[in-house]
């Protein structure tokens, strides 16, 4: 009787492998396709100009960047869009430099058709700590279901795991003893 557990374990062994190997792979395609990253960078949290802020991380107000502003469908270098509150963002987007920043003309201004921003990041004090205000992240609102996805796949492939684990030690032979809990003094 102790062969058949052993080959029901082998067999559950390598079905849940089977399984968290497509888990994993799903999950990995997801986030290495840029799904996981449009869910993030969805809509427009905020009126301004969506831009990709790896692009000008260096520029300061010696030597600004001059941002390409027209209406791509991907953001690819010195480039930026205008968006209104609501709408979705073009790819590579990973913040909204906001209409009111550019009203101050302190970060960032427009001339012509180009959008010059002079400090990307700003050294801040709040409560006590400081901290290093950039563009990254900003005026974007989360498409909410990303994170219900993120926490179904966790629970799913956390499954997935613990299954196959069990299918291990089945296949092995060991049989794990439950512990049994008791209250108070006996």
């Amino acid at each position: 009787m102790a062969e058949v557990s052993k080959a029901r374990g082998v067999i559950k062994f390598l079905f849940w492998t089977i399984v968290s190997v497509a888990l994993f792979y799903y999950a990995f395609h997801s986030y290495y396709s840029g799904q996981m990253v449009s869910w993030y960078y969805y809509k427009a949290g905020a009126e301004g100009y969506a831009v990709h802020t790896a692009s000008f991380k260096d520029a300061s107000k010696e030597k600004p960047a001059m941002l390409e502003i027209g209406s791509f469908e991907t953001i690819s270098g010195l480039q930026a869009v205008p968006v209104k509150k609501g709408d979705r963002l073009p790819a590579n987007t990973d913040g909204i430099i906001s209409n009111e920043v550019i009203k101050k003309g302190k970060q960032a201004k427009v001339e012509d058709r180009y959008l010059k921003v002079m400090v990307p990041k700003e050294v801040k004090e709040a409560k006590g700590f400081k901290y290093k205000d950039t563009f990254k992240h900003k005026g974007i609102k989360t498409n909410p279901w990303s994170g219900v996805w993120n926490v179904a796949m966790v629970l799913v492939i956390g499954l997935s795991l613990g299954l196959l684990a069990e299918g291990f030690t089945d296949m092995l032979g060991f049989k794990v003893e439950k512990i049994e809990h008791f209250e108070g003094i006996h």
